[in-house]
């Protein structure tokens, strides 16, 4: 029932192989996720989650979320405030139990986020697969990021399915978490009703900026946002000026550069300046193939272009390259630049040489690099003139991916 559920995949027809159904991905996805909390429990890894789970301890206390706690755990939070009442539910069990859900919480998220895609159920298995890497990466890190790449997704799908409450609702948690979720504010040209549309995105805005005050006092939780910032400004120089690691595409073009000094402001104007250059096909708007291309360009664009980013983030992006992949009609493009990224993401040099890979940061950089060229495409493909594409159908994809 669950499986049915999660996929919304019919019975397996008899031409029909077991790894082209949706519900065998899933497996898949529920394997991966369990073993690498089995390896959390036994070498007690698991600092990332101690991060999360204090931080609703912290809120009823009304202690810094931000501060540095070595009692508990090593680095510090870097959600948004909101963050501490959604990982609620996690905290009250012991750390064994609640990291077993948080993360098969975050893999069925981020699945059924893919289901609810427009497209083809082979399309959305190839989708599952192409995650593969990046979900490991997720899941040994037992961060968020799957479950705002599903925020990012639903608050396409909803609006899609006129449910633009509920699409103003993930755009705003989305946003009030990482940030990466505002990217979504362009849904808004695809918004049939748009004033009720803004109208929900305020009063989302103004719900979720109070709610924390529910357990915790208004100058603490106002405080907290200020905290927030300054988090998150901390971390950005640290990366920038080289004591973290910057993989995005800034920190790639820095390292291969050579000049560290390059601004972010230059990056991301230049960035958002292609980033908006789809939307002067105004006529566009109602295709649903360029809407498609929309949804990638946002789940690929704000870890490209953040400092923050981490290797673990990508599984945001990978979705995004999925969507571009089923949808790109160049199929000498899919079979070079898939497999390609799909090495790289795997992050061989950190695997296998950690010692140089650390010493020589462009080699972590270029994880960037392939899913750069990914969006480049997407926004060229999307910029085109005329986007009269036929819905094709692909029987043979997930055969063709694997074999």
């Amino acid at each position: 029932m669950l499986n049915h559920f999660l996929t919304g995949a019919p019975s397996l027809s008899l031409r029909q192989k077991f790894y082209q159904d949706n519900r065998f991905v899933l497996s898949i996805w529920v394997v991966i996720t369990l073993i690498f909390v089995i390896d959390s429990w036994a070498t007690h890894r698991y600092n990332n989650y101690l991060i999360f789970e204090n931080t609703f301890r912290n809120l009823l206390h009304e202690r810094s979320l931000y501060a540095h706690y070595p009692a508990y755990h090593d680095d510090t939070n870097h959600y948004g405030p909101i963050f501490s009442l959604l990982i609620a539910p996690f905290a009250i069990f012991h750390n064994w139990v609640g990291l077993l859900l948080w993360n098969l919480f975050n893999c069925f998220l981020l699945f059924k986020a893919i289901q609810t895609l427009p497209l083809t159920q082979d399309q959305k298995v190839v989708i599952g697969y192409i995650a593969i890497p990046c979900l490991i990466e997720s899941m040994l890190n037992q961060q968020f990021n799957a479950g705002e790449g599903a925020l990012m997704i639903f608050s396409y799908t909803l609006l899609n399915k006129n449910k633009g409450l509920w699409s103003a609702l993930c755009i705003v948690l989305g946003t009030f978490i990482k940030l990466y979720g505002i990217v979504g504010l362009v849904f808004f040209f695809f918004a049939k009703k748009k004033p009720e549309f803004i109208l929900w995105l305020i009063i989302w805005s103004l719900i979720i900026f109070l709610l924390p005050m529910l357990f915790a006092s208004p100058d603490y939780v106002a405080h907290c946002y200020v905290d927030w910032k300054n988090s998150l400004v901390g971390k950005n120089m640290l990366n920038v000026l080289g004591e973290g690691i910057d993989i995005s595409i800034m920190g790639f073009f820095r390292q291969l550069l050579d000049e560290p000094g390059i601004s972010n402001f230059l990056f991301l104007a230049l960035g958002s300046l292609i980033f908006m250059l789809p939307f002067k096909r105004i006529t566009n708007f109602e295709k649903q193939k360029f809407q498609l291309m929309i949804l990638s360009s946002v789940l690929l664009f704000p870890v490209l272009f953040s400092t923050g980013a981490e290797d673990c983030t990508f599984i945001i992006s990978i979705t995004g390259v999925g969507i571009w992949y089923v949808k790109e009609n160049n199929k000498a493009m899919k079979r070079v630049l898939l497999p390609v990224l799909l090495f790289i993401t795997c992050n061989f040099p950190l695997l296998l040489f950690p010692a140089f890979a650390k010493s020589h940061p462009l080699s972590l950089a270029i994880i960037s690099l392939p899913y750069f060229l990914v969006w480049l495409r997407v926004i060229y493909t999307a910029t085109k003139n005329r986007f009269a594409y036929a819905e094709e159908t692909e029987p043979e994809m997930v055969t063709a991916l694997i074999d």
